[in-house]
């Protein structure tokens, strides 16, 4: 079965801006996302991906924490060109859940469920995450980092589904880590926004 005993596909480092807020995305040494992390900013979402350096590169994608719901919105695509958007909502696995599940097409086939969840696979981190399949394949997984250094975590991609879910891997994974870190603050009297952690389970 591909994922922890299998080489990646790809893999893509996840680090912390100078301010320890925003996040940049590379793989290979090439930096490919610069993510817009904003706190309660009135129509701004959550976590902007641009597909470059900084601010300044196209953007690429966006999620959106949802006000009294631990869902989040994760959209593919520009909005200021809504008509290009594909929406896509990442679910919460019941209120005492800390899974959560997304339905994407890969290829040409019908919609698939993919679900993050707590994974404790050695070397993966505390409080890393895996995503699988509706048959239980493990597709990705996204270890974490430390509390005390840049590194936010890294993403092993293990299926060849294309740019488009690559995107929606990195943005579900991340949202996910951004609201654990949020809710950490915000429990610690230092922050606000997000709602629930990111993983559970297996």
């Amino acid at each position: 079965m591909p994922g922890h005993g299998s080489s990646p596909s790809a893999q893509y480092s996840i680090t912390r801006g100078l301010w320890r807020h925003d996040y940049k995305v590379t793989t290979g040494g090439k930096h490919i996302y610069h993510v817009d992390n904003s706190h309660l900013t009135p129509g701004k979402p959550d976590l902007t991906f641009h597909a470059g350096a900084d601010n300044n590169a196209p953007v690429a994608g966006v999620c959106k924490y949802r006000h009294f719901s631990s869902d989040t919105e994760v959209g593919l695509g520009n909005p200021n060109s809504p008509q290009t958007m594909a929406w896509v909502r990442l679910n919460r696995e019941g209120m005492m859940s800390v899974r959560y599940s997304f339905r994407m097409s890969v290829g040409d086939r019908q919609p698939r469920t993919f679900t993050w969840k707590r994974t404790h696979a050695m070397g993966s981190g505390a409080g890393a995450l895996k995503l699988v399949d509706d048959s239980e394949r493990v597709v990705a997984v996204f270890s974490s980092g430390t509390a005390f250094s840049k590194r936010a975590g890294q993403l092993d991609l293990y299926a060849q589904y294309g740019e488009q879910f690559q995107l929606m891997v990195l943005l579900s994974g991340l949202a996910l880590r951004e609201k654990a870190t949020r809710s950490r603050a915000a429990a610690g009297g230092g922050g606000g926004g997000g709602g629930g952690g990111g993983g559970g389970g297996a």
